[in-house]
């Protein structure tokens, strides 16, 4: 029973996330101005000609925007953990068992290493699928600039590892 209910939760995550397409989704926390092609008038010829600004306008991310998002299920245990990291390094941290429902703050070195290792490892390139065979294997779901991952023990890609490893040490930590 319990093999039966863990391949419906993968087989439903690896099918809604075929469904994606695999294509980038724009968050609008993660949005930025772009600059754009402006126009003036030739005082000589009276014809409009483009003009571009100076610097690109960008707007720096929000405190309250999410950084990362990660999900674990699965194991012998059953787990079923949540974990939102925001910009600023605020989380929320949702756990089944044992029950958590905890907000707090990263310390500089943590949000500092979280965000290493996200840029190292290639996010958006790397395969939107990660799947492996085996028993009580744990299941991820990292969501990070617009891009989400979901991938298995056995399966996962080595530049995301490390990603993996940094989000599952902040909920062992902060999780009990």
């Amino acid at each position: 029973m319990r093999r039966t209910t863990v391949g419906l939760v993968v087989a439903t995550l690896l099918a809604l996330t075929g469904c994606s397409g695999g294509h980038r989704s724009a968050s609008p926390d993660s949005s930025a101005s772009l600059p754009s092609a402006a126009t003036s008038t030739n005082a000589a010829s009276g014809q409009p000609s483009p003009t571009m600004p100076s610097a690109p306008a960008t707007r720096p991310p929000a405190a309250s925007a999410t950084l990362v998002q990660f999900g674990r299920q699965g194991g012998i245990a059953g787990l079923a953990d949540q974990l939102a990291v925001r910009e600023d390094g605020g989380f929320t941290l949702v756990r089944a068992r044992p029950a958590v429902n905890r907000t707090g703050q990263l310390s500089a070195a943590e949000l500092a290493d979280l965000r290493r290792v996200l840029d190292e490892s290639g996010f958006a390139k790397l395969p939107r699928v990660q799947s492996a065979k085996g028993n009580d294997l744990f299941t991820y779901q990292v969501i990070y600039a617009g891009y989400e991952i979901l991938a298995q023990d056995g399966g996962i890609e080595a530049p995301l590892r490390p990603v993996i490893g940094q989000l599952s040490g902040i909920v062992g930590r902060y999780g009990s």
